[in-house]
């Protein structure tokens, strides 16, 4: 697992209610072997109306234990199994696949007792890519997964909990003949002056016969905005996202997504979005993102109102520990609509004080050519978790930029104080000759760092000051035929 910290919590208490799939997403399809030898297949459970919970576990895990020696899967199995009602299915999936057989049976080191005997269920081994492709946090992690692919995250309830939920009328499988439902909306989220939001939404059939046609208009304050004929051929239980068309706002705006159309069901014809209205910036924008104990999770983009990449830096690029401060400057190259987006690999954010870490923050600011702060595009302050945020700019004027700027503008050490090591970032409008010297209060020279030839650009160069005493020093960097120097703090 990525944080250490989260199977911690879990083993401490169990329940812990940090989101991994969120309620209401697809159930990934798996087919598995269980350790009777007997093959299942998720989809062809639900294709014949069961409904199924998985309880990803581990051998060691106490909580996980504890929920498996309770006896409420085997009481839903028993009530509602092949030998009862028949509309459950319940898998055991040991996720840890550095357990043992004889764990599973209670005779190894990495395990709380014989998960074997007397469970009624069948049990898979070795489902760490399951629990992978579930985006698996913890353990125990158990879903309920209805026919129609929708899975809640359903927890360690009793018996008759588990049974409000899989008997509910959203859980059912499909009966009615015509039958779509809306699920996410998946369009645009931020919208400026006069320019067009793209408007799209997810739609399953939930009938029983395939889905050919049907009218979905886009409601604001009860006035329809934006109308389109769908026309497809969409199988039970199939997924398609609809292209709805564009619209404009000149304000913040929470909408709602309607089937028109008449249909068998009309509880299910609604979804729901909001568009936020792009900041007013210039074209200069520096980011700062303050990291938690796992800056490597963090990634972010800006692009323009066709989806095109003006920067980006990828997940896996930004290194650091907890505290660091790092920063970028970005130009965009015209006036216009842009967004930028901020990505966390684990869906956690930058919220690392639950993981026993702290948290993080990310600021966007657009400034003039003299450096003058002008609008904030993005504020974040760690407090909650996300897997990505945007936040729209509408771009009016046009600065300079970074690549017009002094190398001394550009430049930046971060962290600063800092122990052994630190980044020294900066930019260049020009390729050329670049290297880096560090002296002492003294003059004598600690480091030089001859870094070649670059391309024009953004760099970051690590200075290592391993085994150098704690002290102020002096920093010297050459590039794109200039020199900028700077005083950096060694704790």
């Amino acid at each position: 697992m990525k944080h250490i910290y989260a199977l911690i919590a879990a083993l401490m208490v169990g329940t812990a209610s940090f989101a991994q799939l969120p309620d209401g997403s697809i159930a990934p399809d798996f087919t598995a072997t269980d350790i009777n030898g007997v093959e299942h297949n998720l989809y062809d459970l639900l294709d014949e109306g069961k409904k199924v919970i998985v309880d990803f576990s581990a051998t060691w895990c106490g909580p996980c234990w504890s929920y498996h020696t309770s006896g409420v899967f085997e009481e839903l199995y028993e009530l509602y199994g092949p030998d009862g009602t028949d509309e459950l299915r319940i898998f055991y999936i040991e996720s840890d696949d550095s357990t043992t057989d004889a764990d599973l049976n209670g005779t190894g080191t990495a395990t709380q007792g014989d998960w074997v005997t007397g469970t009624s269920y069948p049990i898979i081994d070795n489902g760490g890519s399951i629990f992978d492709d579930y985006a698996g946090a913890y353990y125990p992690t158990i879903y309920t997964i209805c026919p129609n692919r929708i899975l809640t995250e359903s927890g360690q309830v009793g018996v008759e909990e588990h049974h409000s939920i899989f008997s509910a009328n959203d859980c059912a499988a499909a009966t009615l003949a015509n039958d779509p439902a809306l699920l996410n909306y998946t369009g645009g989220t931020t919208a400026c002056p006069g320019e067009p939001v793209n408007m799209s939404v997810d739609m399953m059939n939930l009938g029983v016969t395939n889905l050919q046609y049907a009218t979905i208009d886009v409601m604001v304050g009860g006035n329809s905005v934006l109308s389109y004929d769908w026309s497809g051929d969409l199988e039970t239980y199939g997924i398609t996202n609809v292209n709805l068309g564009t619209a404009t706002f000149d304000a913040d705006t929470d909408f709602t997504i309607e089937i028109t159309s008449a249909d068998d069901n009309n509880a299910n014809n609604s979804s729901s979005g909001s568009v936020a209205l792009a900041t007013d910036a210039t074209s200069l924008i520096h980011i700062e993102i303050m990291v938690d104990n796992w800056p490597q999770e963090i990634g972010w983009s800006v692009t323009d109102d066709m989806g095109t990449v003006v920067e980006q830096v990828a997940e896996g690029s930004v290194g650091g520990s907890a505290g660091d401060i790092v920063e970028w400057w970005v130009s965009v190259p015209s006036t216009g609509c842009y967004t930028f987006t901020i990505t966390d690999a684990y869906g956690d954010g930058i919220s690392g004080a639950q993981w026993g870490s702290i948290d993080g923050y990310c600021t966007v600011k657009s400034y003039n050519d003299d450096i003058v702060y002008i609008s904030t595009i993005y504020d974040y302050d760690g407090s909650y978790d996300y897997e990505a945020e945007s936040a729209g700019m509408s771009v009016s004027s046009v600065n300079v930029g970074v690549e017009e700027q002094t190398l001394s503008d550009v430049t930046r050490v971060f962290p600063n104080p800092f122990a052994d090591q630190t980044n020294l970032q900066f930019s260049t409008a020009e390729a050329g000759e670049a290297s880096i010297v560090a002296y002492n209060l003294v003059g004598e020279q600690i480091i030089n760092d001859n870094l070649g030839t670059l391309p024009a650009g953004e760099h970051n160069h690590i200075l290592n000051f391993n085994g150098v005493s704690a002290g102020v020093y002096l920093v010297t960097l050459n590039a794109g035929g200039e020199t900028t120097t700077m005083r950096v703090t060694l704790k």
